[in-house]
Formats: structure tokens, C-alpha cells, sequence
């Protein structure tokens, strides 16, 4: 990912056009990029926050350690 140097644990939301992005947050909470979109649209946003705590609050994650 080439954002001018921003790795995505370092925005506030996430970029849901790029499928590197998309790609990144699946594989670090452990779920689908389907899983993703789906919670984005859930939670009617692209926060980091948002999506993680729709997840965490649906059972498709599991609380990670910082």
C-alpha cells in the first residue's frame, strides 16, 4: 500500500475502493473482506473504530491484543 507512507493502522478510516485496504483489516481481525463491506454498511461507516466494534459486537471477532 503506497499512501504516502501512512500504514492503514495509522488512519482513521478505512479506504473501502482499495482492496489492498480492504485486504489488510480482513486479514488482521481474521475475517472476510466480505465481512468487512458488510459491517461497513451495518454500521453506515468506515471508521476503524465503527467496523471493529460492529464486529466485536456481532461475534465475527474476537477481542486482539494491542
Amino acid at each position: 500500500m503506497n499512501n504516502g507512507n501512512i500504514r492503514p493502522s495509522e488512519r482513521m478510516l478505512i479506504s473501502m475502493h482499495i482492496e489492498e485496504e480492504v485486504n489488510y483489516w480482513a486479514n488482521r481481525w481474521g475475517v472476510t473482506c466480505e465481512s468487512i463491506k458488510s459491517a461497513v454498511k451495518a454500521s453506515r461507516s468506515n471508521n476503524i473504530s465503527a467496523v471493529e466494534n460492529y464486529l466485536l459486537k456481532n461475534k465475527k471477532l474476537v477481542k486482539l491484543a494491542d
